[in-house]
């Protein structure tokens, strides 16, 4: 079907919308136990094609002030995260060469967890993030940080008060960006002559070859490939020079830019070019086959949830992330097949999960029949984490990238 809305990266108005969620409530917005009786905002969840920059995105914006200033994901608590994050500022410093004192920047920053990987390197940094909560903890970690969003304006800021950057990053943020050309025009102020942006961005390309659609939600406004991202950037005079997907979060695109001609273009661009071709991420007939797996996947989870309710077993949700809420919602799980969602972090604990009305209980001692692992992207860490329970008999319900149960026999 064919909407009124102009592209966010090109502003076209040819969008085709090609897979409707329905009308969900903001994902992140947890529901804490007084104000159970009452229904939370609900709102449209579809995804969009641009036929000229071929950018996928939703058409709804909810006001960044009410989705970001009070936020309840915490990056450090996942072990895996961190790990990426050393390993992604150790190598970041080895290829641009950067000494003791170089100036990092980090664009939603959160609690600071990659900063304080180029601390012990010797770097200064700076961290920018919108969450009070989350700044707070980094300061207290030891990580300087701004509790503000980050576009053009708050560039000069930083430009006047400690000059350019060398090395400017973005993960997990990239495409939360409701002020997207401002933020774009802000970070090429901050590289100015020769610095980097490097930006880690959840690949639309692992979207589709995993049936990920649980990766959308109101936060995420667009979804990039290597074509629809290096558009953006031409139209604010950047160039993107080198390219990779690394594994975080399900695969994440992660894109090395700077001003034209200042960095020669690696052969990694013509390579995952030419691999974006070959699967048609550029087409809209590979997202309308995305959606028709997606509801394909709907029906094979229920129906294994309706057997396990059937056969009295008790499932609980591993982890209440964002994207849990989305494939919650979206399926129509309720506390009548999945009865809590277990956490870790304290943010989220006594709370209850938007839409789904999932109870969220501390982590610790819940040992029902079998989990819904809704943090999929990190199965092996979990795999590992609770080798003992997968050993008592218990299992792992892993919806994405495709369904399937792990018990006893993978454990060992």
């Amino acid at each position: 079907m064919q909407q009124e809305l102009a592209c966010r990266g090109c502003g076209s108005k040819n969008i085709t919308f090609f897979l409707d969620l329905g009308d969900q409530p903001h994902c992140n917005r947890l529901i804490p136990p007084n104000k159970a009786s009452q229904r939370e905002p609900y709102f449209p969840l579809r995804l969009g094609f641009c036929d000229d920059c071929t950018l996928v995105q939703i058409d709804h914006t909810i006001p960044k002030e009410e989705m970001f200033t009070d936020y309840p994901y915490v990056s450090g608590t996942t072990k895996t995260l961190v790990a990426h994050f050393k390993e992604s500022a150790e190598r970041l410093v080895a290829t641009y060469g950067l000494k003791p004192g170089s100036k990092i920047v980090d664009i939603g920053s959160n609690d600071g967890t990659w900063l304080k990987q180029y601390q012990p390197l010797g770097m200064k940094v700076l961290g920018i993030d919108p969450a009070a909560n989350v700044t707070a903890l980094a300061v207290a970690n030891g990580v300087p940080t701004l509790t503000r969003f980050f576009n053009e304006a708050v560039a000069e800021e930083i430009l006047a008060a400690q000059g350019p950057a060398d090395l400017v990053t973005a993960a997990g943020v990239f495409f939360h960006l409701e002020e997207l050309h401002s933020v774009v025009a802000g970070i090429k102020r901050l590289i100015e002559p020769d610095g980097v942006f490097v930006v880690q961005a959840i690949y639309l390309g692992g979207m589709i070859d995993n049936v990920a659609f649980d990766q959308v939600y109101h936060e995420h406004l667009v979804y990039y490939t290597l074509k629809s991202i290096t558009a953006l950037f031409a139209r604010h005079g950047l160039e993107a020079f080198d390219v990779s997907v690394v594994p975080i979060h399900g695969g994440s695109l992660e894109v090395h830019v700077g001003l034209p001609g200042k960095h020669p273009i690696q052969p990694s661009i013509a390579r995952q070019q030419d691999i974006e071709r070959e699967k048609g991420y550029g087409e809209l007939a590979t997202y309308r086959r995305f959606a028709e797996r997606v509801w394909e996947l709907r029906d094979k989870l229920l129906a294994l949830l309706q057997r396990y309710r059937q056969e009295g077993r008790s499932v609980y949700a591993f982890g209440a992330p964002a994207k849990g809420a989305t494939l919650l919602n979206s399926f129509g799980i309720t506390p009548e097949l999945v009865q809590y969602a277990t956490e870790r972090n304290p943010m989220k604990v006594g709370m209850m999960m938007p839409g789904s009305r999932l109870p969220i209980i501390d982590e610790t001692g819940a040992k029902p029949d079998a989990f819904l692992v809704l943090a999929w992207n990190f199965i092996d860490e979990f795999v590992k984490r609770e080798h003992a329970y997968l050993e008592g008999g218990g299992e792992f319900i892993v919806p994405v990238p495709e369904l399937k149960v792990i018990g006893k026999a993978k454990a060992a």
